[in-house]
């Protein structure tokens, strides 16, 4: 009787560690490169991993330096496995094949559906205000998406095997 309590517990156990994993990202490398080709920016992106949508903070900046570069046109594209998974451009109904920020720095947010690799190509098409077209130049970074556990389910598992030890206690008790 009392191995199947035991049983019980474990399967509860490991029934509330999986019900509640969820995906969210666990890192990412290389956020601050330059662009591609004249290297005429640094770009540098800043996940915030704090909720289910991630946000990307991104900031263009004058090559070498902490100085922001205000005017480009650009886009932002999320891809896995070689698809595009998102396009900034595209996003937003009637816009044109790319965007222009004004100020320097945007955030980016997106919600990573399943675990895996993903590449963050951020493309510069013109730089200034009016923008000088520029031969495109890009920036990639890798994502890393990986399951993480969220503090509830560290809790049920501790609550659920101190139970079991607990169990086994009162089963010695019980005997003697």
């Amino acid at each position: 009787m009392m191995g199947k309590l035991y049983l019980l517990m474990f399967a509860a156990t490991i029934t509330s560690v999986i019900g509640t994993v969820m995906v969210a990202p666990a890192y990412a490398e290389g956020m601050r490169q330059p662009t591609s080709g004249n290297n005429s920016l640094d770009v540098v992106v800043e996940p915030d991993w704090s909720s289910e949508t991630t946000k990307f903070h991104v900031k263009f900046l004058e090559p070498g330096t902490d100085n922001i570069h205000e005017h480009q046109d650009y886009n932002f594209v999320i891809s896995k496995d070689g698809q595009e998974v998102y396009n900034a451009a595209r996003s937003q109904p009637g816009s044109p094949s790319l965007l222009h920020n004004s100020e320097g720095m945007l955030t980016i947010p997106y919600k990573f559906e399943e675990n895996g690799d993903y590449a963050i190509q951020i493309t510069i098409y013109g730089l200034g205000l009016p923008p000088i077209p520029i031969a495109e130049e890009t920036a990639t970074f890798q994502v890393n998406v990986v399951p993480e556990f969220p503090v509830g389910s560290i809790g049920a598992v501790v609550a659920s095997l101190s139970g079991v030890v607990a169990l086994s206690r009162f089963r010695r008790f019980w005997k003697n």
